[in-house]
């Protein structure tokens, strides 16, 4: 009979569970809006919890304080969902270290960095502008930085399993490379303020990291 009671206490309706998730979703809507249009500091919890139609305690029920709510939306922004799967391990990411061209495979990481900038770009900047005003915030952002930089290893390292890297150029400064190349200021300035296209954008990357990456490549005549 214990057993039976413990079962039900763990038991969590599918309504009940739909409706926490879309007050969640409603939080986390409410605080991007917010956050983009007047910055993290000059937002309030009380300022989310109106838009998005809830109590402040429900606010911090749902998603946590101003500082849990800012990290969320980075992380489901660079992932594209809020599902529990690394970014290292989505489908779109291994295609691109799998890719056995090398030029194919920078192509591809220049198409990742381009939908990861499009979904993020904006919560970035938000996140960009707080940390130099929060000390929290400010330490979040170096780990972000830090896990940037761990991504471009990864992407140098495969690269290196397919071909040499131009000449002159170590290991060390490639991955400074892609790490400074793909940075979200940069897609920032020629997307939203010099206003390219998303495609202008992904081809630009693309070549410039061939091309400061890679030998040039050969030119086989026909024949």
């Amino acid at each position: 009979m214990a057993e039976v009671n413990r079962g039900a206490r763990r038991y969590i309706s599918p309504l009940r569970r739909d409706a926490a998730a879309r007050t969640r979703q409603a939080v986390l809507d409410a605080a991007n809006d917010l956050f983009v249009a007047q910055g993290y500091t000059a937002t309030t919890i009380d300022e989310i919890a109106g838009r998005a139609g809830v109590s402040k305690p429900t606010v911090f029920a749902a998603v946590g304080s101003k500082q849990a709510i800012l990290k969320q939306l980075r992380d489901i922004a660079l992932a594209g969902d809020d599902e529990p799967v690394p970014v290292a391990q989505r489908p779109w990411y291994r295609e691109a270290l799998a890719e056995p061209d090398p030029r194919r495979a920078l192509r591809l990481y220049a198409r990742n960095a381009t939908a990861i900038h499009r979904r993020s770009a904006g919560v970035h900047e938000v996140f960009r502008a707080a940390a130099a005003a929060d000390k929290d915030l400010h330490g979040l952002w170096r780990v972000s930085e830090d896990e940037r930089r761990g991504g471009a290893t990864i992407v140098i390292d495969a690269l290196l399993q397919k071909s040499p890297l131009k000449a002159a150029l170590d290991r060390a400064a490639a991955i400074d490379i892609v790490w400074i190349l793909t940075a979200s200021d940069i897609f920032w300035r020629l997307v939203r303020t010099r206003r390219w296209s998303h495609a202008q954008y992904e081809n630009w990357l693309g070549d410039t990291l061939c091309e400061q990456l890679l030998p040039p490549a050969e030119h086989h005549s026909g024949s």
